[in-house]
């Protein structure tokens, strides 16, 4: 009898340490249908990292003092790098400098090694005399206002016309100047954020060709690819090898991704990013999407016409004619504009989300 109610005991314990298991199990399964991982991909130059910042603003509070201090000497490297570019772009547009004395004031920017005290991370005073006196010449005017020519970054005039503030000793970095504020992405970056009951967390992953290998470690329960690519890059070639075309890059590189086995159940995002100066590079620089792409028939100067010929050249490099592909035009450095967007990606993907947990 003693050993029969022994076993009994025994019994009754493992059953109730089982009970406790399938609680839990319960839970946490509760827990991650609740969780939404995002794999945010797209070639460099695209604008994911400026996404993430976006969302971190709008859904997570924005950023502490102490972050946005964080960002003041990349926000002063890239002031001076700007300068720097705009420089060595008019030599090769074969653009002068009106005034003589500003040939003194580019040999010292293009020399300077560090722009800012290491001490107190503020302009050192003849870089912001520099900068300011070069700004104020008429020939780096006109070599800015042809920047399309020579790849001037998406910023620099931003940081120009910004220049007093940046250089100021009581700079202290605003949101928009870390919206602006361009470092490159390397390795795998999460972001966790709440939206609509869910958690979702984002992973931003370097768009330099070194580092696409790394995503592919990221795609174990992904709900939702996220790929950004840049609108205005039409006319632009790639940092690691010139003889590419940007757009031609991430064509390929969402050919890639939109035909993948592990992502035929994923849901598909596509933000056809930059496109304030998409519309600013169509109607303006004379540089004309036929060029680049002669298959376009659509006028030069038709902003519409253009992007939905983008959209389509993105959205033809799926083959599998089940799959759905959710075209948005985004400008990433425009909150407001991405609040929304967002808003109505996510609308779709807890939806998604909802449906696939009902069927497990």
């Amino acid at each position: 009898m003693g050993l029969c109610f022994s076993l009994d005991q025994e019994e009754l314990k493992a059953r109730a340490r089982s009970d406790v298991i399938d609680k839990n199990l319960q839970t946490w399964a509760k827990q991650d249908s609740n969780v939404i991982k995002i794999l945010l991909l797209g070639a460099a130059e695209g604008g994911k990292s400026t996404l993430v910042k976006q969302m971190k603003i709008i859904h997570n509070d924005g950023f502490s003092k102490h972050e946005l201090r964080s960002f003041k000497t990349a926000v002063l490297d890239n002031l001076v790098s700007s300068m720097k570019f705009v420089l060595a772009g008019m030599g090769m547009l074969r653009v002068n400098l009106e005034n003589p004395k500003n040939k003194l004031y580019a040999q010292k920017i293009l020399s300077c090694m560090c722009c800012y005290d290491k001490e107190f991370h503020a302009m050192l005073p003849e870089i912001y005399e520099a900068l300011k006196s070069l700004w104020k010449d008429r020939g780096i005017r006109l070599a800015v206002s042809r920047g399309y020519e020579f790849e001037l970054n998406d910023s620099a005039i931003y940081y120009f016309e910004n220049m007093d503030r940046i250089c100021s000793i009581k700079f202290q970095p605003s949101c928009t100047d870390v919206l602006r504020a361009r470092v490159r992405t390397t390795g795998v970056i999460e972001t966790c954020f709440k939206i609509d009951g869910g958690v979702i967390r984002m992973f931003d992953v370097g768009g330099q060709r070194s580092e696409r290998r790394k995503w592919i470690q990221c795609f174990d329960d992904v709900r939702c690819i996220l790929f950004v690519a840049a609108l205005s890059c039409y006319d632009l070639t790639l940092f690691e090898d010139p003889s590419v075309n940007r757009l031609v890059e991430s064509l390929k590189l969402f050919r890639g991704i939109a035909n993948n086995r592990f992502f035929n159940n994923t849901a598909t995002i596509l933000f056809l990013n930059k496109l304030d100066l998409f519309q600013d590079k169509i109607r303006h620089s004379g540089r004309h999407l036929r060029y680049y792409f002669p298959d376009f028939s659509g006028p030069d100067y038709d902003v519409d016409s253009a992007a939905r010929y983008i959209q389509h050249l993105f959205t033809m490099q799926c083959n599998n004619p089940s799959k759905v592909i959710y075209p948005h035009f985004t400008t990433a450095t425009d909150t407001s504009n991405i609040q929304v967007v967002f808003q109505v990606v996510m609308d779709s993907v807890l939806r998604e989300n909802i449906k696939a947990v009902s069927i497990l």
